[in-house]
């Protein structure tokens, strides 16, 4: 039995989050609705997300610094995340720890300002430790580091779902699940496009290729089934969204979850698209995480946001 559901490897950092009712004009002013502080970055986010579904999960990250914000980081794991593994997140002594201020608006759109990640690397991964996991997991941010890591993993024999990797022939060659989001590609023309390109990389590769579109929902082109079109799978309606930060990385833990629950992958990423779209109702990149019986009630009777294909 291994240690770990999943090993999480990739940004861990601060997010200063808040919610306004505009962005101000040059020159002018804006009051802030609600403010929070709270750990970020997509490995977290993610990491967060499986450990609230009952998970076990290690988190391998960019390292923190040993300054303000870098012992404020560690309390919140210590009160918010305590079963997350976080003895491979290292502490640089001098460093600055990486923060983000988002920005969401009204519409649910979020503004990022960054500070401390050009640069940022993880840690190389330990084989010995990655084979104490049942998935292994990455993001793009520190991306030399993911492509060793991911080699590492696969090398070690442990599945690999990839994060916004489908432009590495290396990754999608190795990985099981490749996921990206529709932003991080460069395709034209209609949304239809997408599960194209979902079902290329699928056929030249392998890997189940997963491309997320936003309010269009995603495209899931699964292995084994190569020269068939991509399916669609439906973003879901809520009462009111706030803030989409983290709803990629929500996905993302959605399908990793449906895999350890031994579903289908059409129903890990309608899980993943409900997971996500409940995310978006508080501020933050994890804040609206539901219970895993929440979110499955609210897929049983979900309304998917309409879609123009064309």
């Amino acid at each position: 039995m291994p240690d770990f559901d999943a090993i999480v490897y990739g940004t861990v950092c601060v997010d200063l989050m808040w919610r306004v009712d505009r962005l101000s004009a040059p020159g002018s002013y804006e009051p802030i609705q609600e403010e929070r502080r709270t750990i970020g970055g997509e490995a977290s986010n993610t990491a967060i997300a499986l450990s609230r579904w009952g998970l076990r999960v290690a988190l391998v990250g960019t390292a923190t610094g040993d300054d303000e914000n870098g012992r404020h980081l560690r309390g919140m794991f210590a009160r918010d995340a305590p079963e997350i593994d976080i003895s491979k997140v290292g502490i640089w002594p001098g460093a600055s720890t990486a923060y983000c201020v988002c920005i969401a608006t009204p519409d649910g759109h979020r503004t990022m300002y960054g500070s401390g990640f050009t640069g940022m690397q993880c840690p190389d991964l330990d084989p010995e430790f990655v084979r104490r996991a049942s998935v292994f997991t990455l993001d793009p941010n520190a991306y030399e580091s993911g492509l060793k890591a991911c080699g590492i993993a696969s090398a070690a024999g442990v599945p690999i779902v990839a994060m916004d990797y489908t432009l590495s022939s290396e990754v999608n060659s190795t990985a099981e699940i490749s996921v990206t989001s529709h932003a991080q590609i460069a395709v034209s023309g209609s949304v239809r496009a997408y599960g194209e390109y979902a079902a290329a990389i699928r056929d030249r590769h392998g890997c189940t290729t997963v491309v997320t579109c936003g309010e269009s929902g995603c495209f899931v082109a699964e292995h084994g089934i190569e020269g068939k079109p991509a399916v669609h799978v439906p973003a879901f309606t809520v009462d009111r969204a706030i803030d989409t930060t983290g709803a990629g990385d929500i996905f993302r833990a959605g399908l990793i979850y449906g895999r350890h629950r031994g579903w289908d992958i059409v129903y890990a990423a309608r899980y993943g698209s409900a997971a996500a779209a409940l995310n978006c109702t508080e501020l933050g990149g994890w804040a609206g995480v539901r219970p895993a019986g929440e979110v499955e009630a609210f897929l049983r009777s979900a309304k998917p946001l309409p879609v123009r294909f064309d």
